[in-house]
């Protein structure tokens, strides 16, 4: 069958199928005119970037997108840690606030909006001697999801660190800045923080995130310097009332060779939050109860609760 007479819908399928993951989509694009339009738009609809060089030239860009981006993905091979993969990600990401304000029928002042996104997906290291971490909060705060997920490329077995203390910090300021953002995921991490908070600004009972109002559920798994305290501070802030479900899987308080966290830990953590009543503290207790689940997934050779069965720890 001739190209020219397959139906749309099915060539939009082909084309996808032709372009997920693709290190050189122009191949697919130059095809003939038909698979340059349609492919445009569904490579524009689903940013994908599986190397630095990708990143950059899509930043360098200058014509406008054929339509506005509904997710973005940086999935690095190896998870290389570029140390400026995040100044490369926040000029893509100033490259499409530009095209959409040039298309927005509202004529949105310059600089003034962040871009819309379903989804951002981030599976990458950062590196702890990176100078240019700084830029974590420049290009996530260009954006607003209403997922975002930042995960390790390793095995889910491996426990590794790929969200460096800094990194997480300037995360965390990202993220305040979202107003539609739903559902975060966050895996092989270490938090800027001790229990005593004499190291960093992160102390014991600092909320772990500020208040999100639209944020609904929370997933944290192999996270290292966690203080329970900073869960509990989470669920008692005001405006918090969306968040239905917040899980801790392979979390740890200090390093890996000590116990997981338990639900019981943000209970006392919740109760020893001196800046709420005890009738405040008995019922930011319950919502914990409801809300939090602690989980152990990944076994270790060896450590301080590897008697414990997987599944839920209480």
């Amino acid at each position: 069958m001739s190209l020219a007479r397959i139906p749309v819908e099915l060539l939009q399928q082909i084309l996808a199928f032709a372009l997920e993951a693709n290190p050189t989509p122009s191949d697919v694009l130059s095809v003939n005119k038909a698979f340059h339009e349609l492919g445009q738009t569904l490579l524009h609809a689903r940013l994908q970037f599986c190397s630095i060089n990708q990143l950059i030239l899509f930043s360098q860009g200058t014509m406008p997108l054929a339509c506005a981006p509904r997710t973005l993905t940086v999935a690095l091979a190896g998870g290389s840690a570029d140390f400026e993969v995040f100044k490369h990600l926040a000029a893509a990401l100033e490259r499409c606030r530009r095209s959409r304000q040039s298309t927005d029928k509202n004529g949105a002042p310059e600089g003034a909006a962040q871009v819309p996104l379903d989804l951002i997906s981030l599976r990458l290291h950062s590196h702890i001697s990176n100078p240019h971490l700084g830029y974590i909060y420049e290009a996530l705060s260009l954006a607003n999801p209403k997922t975002f997920v930042w995960k390790g490329p390793d095995p889910e077995h491996h426990f590794s660190r790929a969200i460096v203390p800094t990194a997480t910090y300037h995360l965390i300021r990202a993220l305040s800045t979202w107003t539609a953002i739903e559902h975060i995921t966050l895996t092989n991490l270490t938090f800027p923080s001790d229990e005593l908070g004499l190291n960093t600004p992160f102390a014991r009972d600092a909320p772990l995130l500020p208040a999100l109002p639209t944020l609904r559920t929370l997933y944290i798994g192999q996270a290292t310097l966690l203080p329970p305290g900073a869960v509990a501070a989470m669920l008692a802030l005001p405006g918090q009332d969306a968040l239905v479900r917040v899980r801790l899987v392979d979390a740890y308080r200090h390093s890996i060779w000590g116990p997981r966290i338990r639900r019981r830990d943000v209970e006392d953590a919740a109760r020893a939050l001196k800046a709420l009543s005890e009738e405040r503290q008995r019922e930011l207790v319950e919502r914990v109860r409801r809300v939090v689940t602690c989980e152990k997934k990944t076994e270790r050779i060896m450590g301080g609760d590897n008697g414990d069965a997987q599944g839920e720890l209480i």
